[in-house]
């Protein structure tokens, strides 16, 4: 045993020991961590589920009891003629308690409420309620207290008129109905609308009735942790609803069960995984002793070496002479520190040009990365790039480094015109070609070949058999390492495909999204004749506004966004209130209201305008509150809809409508100043009175509107 730690002497030792304890404990750890955290959540969400059902089938039996209740009130045999009093007692039902403990006809006054022999007078809205056919709930005092509870009904048919059937409810007869649900563990309690208990499996703490009830004020059915002074408790709530069928407010089913019962079954997997940690340990300490001894020596050197390496000591290089396989190792660890030097060189460089290149977005970028920072990455001595032109597929736009290395400040510019022959080597060639200057790709390599490269390397940059350009490489005289650089070559071709068709696809993304927005504007003015080219210029106006108030780009795209889409809720809109002549009804007028929120909601389901929800749901609010829907003031308005409000109000009335003909401009500009710091926020109306108005006024052409297309 002395021997078998004698490895604790050296502190290299330790730290492997260290290492194998935590390469072997560590993953049992955070196995059997992860499991027990897997299994507490399985067996707590197992118990809320159980809570949940349990609590909802208590709530569904007591409904049930209340049904069965009414039920019997109803067809009720009753002798005939003019009859009051108490009804005979009842028979037990199967269960082996009575429904109710005594049954009376009592006498009403429909008019005045007032039941013979009964304190409470019954609301208009209990006699409308029984009137209906439905049953009442009535109690003598507040439900939970020691008065009884009553069950009436003005449904038998040998009630006499202006008379009700009333039932005082045997308690114990719903209690045992809800106690027939209560599941192993679990214990229900069930509370009036004031919070008091009405039936509880066990004596439950004033605070986590309390608990419950500050849950309820928030929703009326959920599922929560309680922690209390001894236990803590899963608690599930349901609300059983009364007031349509017994006009009273709801009572709220509780089931409650303790968290050491729903954990327990945990508590024995602890046991065992302790059991696995001390196994798991002896099996460590014996096998690192043994293997520690063995290696200690070469594994400390190879180690060193290793630290070093990783701390960017390329040049660093071991020395081991044991005659074994370590030895080999540590000539292998040498040639793998010389090479890994020199390809985190490159690498470095590639990285870097790769991010640049990805991050591009735009032709020219992508070429000055390319000539002035892929000399970090390959020993090439002239690089160029060349594209093709989209409208003319032979015209090739070449720029390559004046100066060797890539080392030049300046880069040289000019165009080669291709043959189809030398179009179709590029498209169809899945390697590098090597050329040798004036032999092929004259026109493409003559510039290159006058300062001195006499071999070429071409990679063709292409998507889907799309020739998009060529890389070219120049060379005096091939370098050895060739293959490594035509790989770097190829990868490097493949980002810049990959950044020229992202260039292309967001361009296309541009203009799909441009004409989604108009083809959704047309679609909302389209719905009156009255509207048409609304949208296209009201949203001319706002971003006119917004420039004048020094609103940001990313504020203006917004705007744009928000005029496009302000009117889309009318879309819910019936035409023939959007298009009557006359004045609008109160609930026509409220209908109308309603398009700012139907608008806003139809875009929530799209992530990309939630930045427009504001504006277009604000739209119609007025700088002093008296706006709709939210009724908002002043800088509670955000800016964007105090201009959408501007710009829409100044359209609207300036153009014919079905109920008006439109107004002059300067009856709309007065209106304007008339309402600012009123409807209108008077920044905003000031912007309106600095800007020019002749590009508004000028029939909407998507084409040739560049204050639209670009912000």
């Amino acid at each position: 045993m002395k021997r078998a730690l004698s490895f604790v002497h050296s502190t290299f030792g330790r730290r492997i020991f260290v290492l194998f304890v935590i390469c072997s404990l560590l993953p049992v750890c955070m196995l059997a961590l992860v499991s027990l955290h897997r299994v507490s959540s399985r067996l707590t969400a197992d118990s809320h589920e159980r809570l949940r059902q349990t609590g909802k089938n208590a709530g569904m039996t007591l409904l049930e009891g209340f049904s069965l209740l009414q039920g019997e009130l109803e067809s009720m045999a009753l002798p005939g003629g003019d009859i009051s009093g108490t009804v005979p007692q009842l028979p037990p039902h199967q269960i082996g308690v009575p429904r109710f403990r005594s049954v009376t006809v009592k006498k009403y006054d429909p008019r005045g409420g007032v039941v013979a022999g009964m304190s409470r007078r019954l609301t208009p809205a209990a006699i409308e309620h029984l009137t209906a056919g439905n049953a009442l709930l009535l109690a003598e005092s507040e439900p939970g207290t020691a008065g009884p509870l009553y069950m009436a009904t003005s449904v038998n048919r040998n009630l006499p008129g202006k008379s009700l059937l009333v039932g005082e409810i045997n308690p114990e007869y719903l209690w045992t109905l809800v106690g027939y649900t209560q599941s192993r563990g679990i214990d229900i309690c069930i509370l009036a609308p004031s919070g008091k208990s009405l039936y509880a499996s066990r004596p439950f703490a004033p605070p986590l009735v309390s608990s419950v009830m500050s849950h309820l004020a928030a929703t009326s059915t959920g599922q929560y942790e309680w922690h209390g002074d001894d236990d803590d408790y899963l608690v599930n709530y349901w609300s059983a609803f009364l007031k349509p069928t017994l006009l009273t407010d709801a009572w709220t089913v509780v089931a409650i069960q303790s968290t050491k019962d729903v954990l327990g079954p945990a508590h024995s997997f602890i046991a065992t995984f302790i059991l696995v940690i001390f196994l798991t340990m002896l099996v460590v300490v014996f096998a690192s002793s043994v293997l520690i001894r063995r290696s200690l020596v070469p594994l400390a050197i190879l180690r060193s070496g290793a630290d070093r390496l990783s701390n960017g000591d390329f040049d660093s290089r071991v020395r081991i002479a044991s005659g074994d396989e370590f030895e080999d190792l540590a000539t292998s660890f040498n040639d793998m520190s010389e090479h890994l030097g020199n390809q985190f060189v490159r690498l470095r460089g590639m990285g870097m040009l790769v991010q640049r290149i990805l991050e591009a977005r735009d032709r020219e970028t992508i070429l000055h990365e390319v000539i002035f920072h892929y000399c970090g990455s390959t020993a090439h001595e002239w690089i160029g790039i060349s594209l093709v032109d989209a409208d003319m597929p032979h015209q090739f736009r070449i720029s390559f480094n004046n100066g060797s290395t890539g080392n030049g400040a300046k880069t040289v510019q000019f165009d080669a015109l291709l043959s189809g022959e030398e179009r179709n080597i590029l498209l169809n060639a899945e390697d590098c070609l090597h050329v040798t200057a004036a032999r092929s790709f004259t026109t493409l390599l003559a510039p290159l070949a006058e300062e001195g490269a006499a071999e070429f390397f071409l990679q063709p940059i292409h998507t889907k058999k799309n020739l998009l350009g060529v890389l070219i490489l120049g060379y005096c005289q091939v370098p050895k390492q060739i293959k490594e650089e035509l790989v770097r070559t190829r990868q490097v071709a493949d980002e810049i495909a990959i950044a020229l068709d992202n260039i292309r696809l967001i361009d296309e993304l541009y203009w799909m999204n441009r004409g989604t927005l108009e083809v959704l504007a047309n679609a909302v003015d389209a719905k009156s004749p009255w509207t048409a080219g609304h949208s296209q210029r009201v949203t001319r106006l706002a971003l006119k506004i917004g420039k004048e108030m020094g609103l940001s780009s990313s504020d203006l795209e917004l705007l744009q966004l928000a005029g496009m889409f302000h009117d889309i809720g009318k879309i819910g809109i019936p035409e023939t209130i959007l298009d009557k002549p006359g004045h609008l009804t109160d609930e026509e007028y409220v209908l109308i209201k309603k398009h700012p929120e139907i608008g806003a909601e139809m875009l929530k389901p799209i992530r990309a305008y939630h930045a427009v929800i504001p504006i277009v749901g604000q739209h119609h609010e007025q700088f002093d509150g008296l706006g709709y829907p939210q009724g908002l003031a002043g800088e509670e308005i955000v800016l964007g809809a105090r201009i959408m409000a501007v710009a829409d109000v100044f359209d609207a009335l300036h153009y014919n409508r079905p109920y008006r003909q439109g107004w002059e401009i300067s009856a709309v500009m007065s209106h304007m100043k008339e309402h600012a710091g009123s409807n209108f926020d008077p920044a905003v109306i000031t912007a309106l009175l600095s800007i020019d108005l002749a590009s508004y006024l000028e029939p909407y052409i998507s084409d040739n509107n560049p204050e639209y297309e670009q912000i």
